[in-house]
């Protein structure tokens, strides 16, 4: 028997690893055009190509935890821990890593996406404990599909930015 959901969880994996390609690729282009990578270029860079493999894992979780042999209640309770409490940590150290690396301030877009990011993760959280109802499937699709959404939204908002001519 397969888990509930499981062809959606491979969709997402094969996006989240599509991703990162599409990152680094952006990351060669942008050195092939002569302008070497800041330390903030460096950071974006490296957190697309991350968020791309921490989706394409965080998808494949579920999955791998029921062909273990976990019950399906157990599978969400154990995956929701395993990708939540990670998921929720990266979300609240990224305004302190780019405060690290620039001196522009924290976008609204990226505040925005962080505080729905650490509503749809942390709902993670309950998910594992069952409350306020049982473990559930839906609540990972939800989180692992809002990351990646976020993600999107950062990239493509970056592509102008990593294209840009130096300023004088």
């Amino acid at each position: 028997m397969d888990l509930p959901n499981a062809a959606y969880f491979y969709t997402l994996a094969q996006i989240g690893i599509a991703f990162a390609g599409f990152a680094t690729i952006l990351m060669a282009l942008r050195e092939t055009r002569g302008r070497p990578m800041s330390k903030f270029d460096l950071w974006v860079a490296k957190s697309y190509i991350q968020s791309g493999l921490v989706t394409a894992t965080s998808a494949m979780l579920s999955p791998m935890l029921f062909a273990f042999g976990l019950g399906e209640r157990l599978t969400w309770q154990c995956a929701s821990l395993l990708i939540g409490i990670p998921a929720l940590a990266m979300m609240l150290q990224a305004p302190g890593q780019w405060r690290a690396r620039t001196d522009m301030p924290v976008h609204l877009r990226l505040k925005v996406q962080i505080g729905i990011g650490l509503i749809v993760n942390g709902a993670l959280l309950f998910n594992a404990a069952g409350w306020p109802m049982p473990p559930s499937g839906s609540f990972l699709m939800l989180a692992i599909s809002w990351n990646l959404f976020g993600f999107f939204a950062q990239f493509a908002e970056s592509v102008n930015f990593f294209f840009e001519d130096e300023k004088d």
